[in-house]
């Protein structure tokens, strides 16, 4: 114990350190059995994990003591292992109590919190150094995931304040260049993070979302959007996801009065930043990776079953169309013929909302905006389409629909318009 906290056991590999010190950490924090709490000896166990912790962290005690250490990039480079073995040891330590009682949590919080706060004054410091960011990444992870209520609202939003405002357009674009290098591994670390933030019923969401959606809307995605960087897609579409199905509320905030007086039952707050995410959904069903396309269609499927997000109003008005046009488009030119079957399943559940107004409304639409039809071709398109409302049926029939379509396409650019028409 001794030799621990005063940081002797660097000759050790780094494994068998972090061994040592997870079971010294257990033996302070852990409850010890079938000793009532007031003898558990919770102070002074609490000082010695302090005086551990720091011989963990000693290298941050060191920088703090040098005079302009944060513009000494010699000095900076030189501790840079030491910095990044430190960040590992206290992301274990963190690591091993996720699952603990939360006074055992409280106790490890309190002894690393120093740590903590002079690692959000390390990101800045070493900004262009992916592998010491990997780090940070790292360990903040694993304690807004394991120790998130001790760390508590402000320090949280110190912390993801500083990351985004660091984390600008062009530093994104640089880290986002190659695929699987460690500055992509940073941003979808930290991605991952703010997925942990929007999940979490105890944080303000009027203190937190705003500039978690703007960060994601309009720094990140519209750099990944066209990037083939599916790593961080996939974080990214989760992100939003879990926003939407973890603060509904936050868009949708209906109240009884709401009820009675409007014609809209669930009025929609936060328009531009909803109908932004919704295009997000849409855009990725025009992409080729049928990975990204299946995760967001089970998102809307989700949503939906979860919110009722297709019977929304605003939804209805201004995206149902849209999503029944792109999707109908993908069975028609079997760009992801994998997802037939969970296509038809999702435009059921969209036309399922007002059978009517898809059938006559949406269908005579689409079938004006398919280039290459003539009107007759339309016109027997339109009347062999059943108007039928049960699943089985309506799968069977769109499936029909795409491919009669998709054979009037390919026979018009082979022969003369006009002189072919399906029976």
């Amino acid at each position: 114990m001794g030799r621990a906290a005063t940081g002797q056991l660097t000759h050790l590999p780094q494994r068998a350190q972090m061994m040592v010190y997870r079971a010294l950490c257990s033996m302070l924090v852990l409850p010890w059995p079938e000793t009532p709490d007031s003898d558990q000896q919770w102070a002074t166990r609490s000082n010695d994990l302090t005086q551990l912790v720091t011989g963990t962290t000693r290298v941050f005690h060191q920088l703090q003591q040098s005079p302009g250490w944060s513009q000494n990039s010699q000095l900076l480079q030189q501790v840079k292992p030491e910095v990044k073995q430190s960040l590992t040891l206290l992301e274990d330590l963190a690591a091993s109590l996720a699952h603990e009682h939360s006074k055992s949590k409280a106790t490890l919080f309190k002894a690393i919190s120093p740590s903590v706060d002079f690692s959000i004054s390390l990101f800045p410091v070493y900004l262009n150094q992916p592998d010491v960011l990997d780090s940070l990444m790292s360990f903040f992870l694993t304690l807004f995931d394991g120790l998130k209520s001790q760390v508590g609202s402000v320090l949280t939003e110190r912390t993801t304040q500083t990351f985004m405002t660091l984390l600008t357009r062009q530093r994104l674009e640089e880290a986002l260049l190659q695929e699987g290098s460690l500055g992509s591994r940073v941003v979808g670390k930290f991605l991952k993070i703010l997925q942990l933030l929007v999940q979490d019923p105890g944080l303000p969401s009027e203190t937190f979302l705003p500039s978690i959606i703007s960060f994601t809307l309009k720094q990140i995605y519209p750099i990944v959007c066209q990037k083939p960087v599916p790593d961080i897609k996939t974080v990214l579409y989760e992100l939003l996801f879990q926003l939407l199905l973890n603060n509904w509320r936050y868009f949708f905030p209906a109240t009884v009065l709401a009820h009675m007086d409007s014609d809209d039952p669930d009025p929609l707050e936060h328009q531009a930043e909803f109908f932004s995410i919704m295009e997000s959904f849409g855009h990725s069903f025009l992409q080729p990776d049928i990975a990204i396309f299946k995760q967001n269609l089970n998102t809307l499927e989700t949503l939906n079953s979860k919110h009722k997000l297709y019977s929304k109003l605003q939804f209805r008005n201004s995206i149902l169309f849209p999503f029944l046009q792109l999707l109908l488009q993908v069975l028609i030119h079997k760009s992801h013929d994998l997802l037939q079957e969970e296509i038809c399943l999702s435009v059921y559940s969209m036309a399922a909302v007002d059978f009517p107004t898809y059938y006559h409304q949406f269908l005579p639409k689409f079938l004006t905006s398919v280039e290459g039809l003539t009107s007759e071709q339309q016109t027997e398109l339109s009347k062999n389409y059943k108007l039928v409302e049960d699943l089985p049926s309506f799968v069977q029939n769109i499936r029909q629909f795409a491919n009669d379509l998709r054979y009037f396409l390919t026979l018009n650019r082979s022969v003369p318009v006009g002189s072919v028409k399906l029976s």
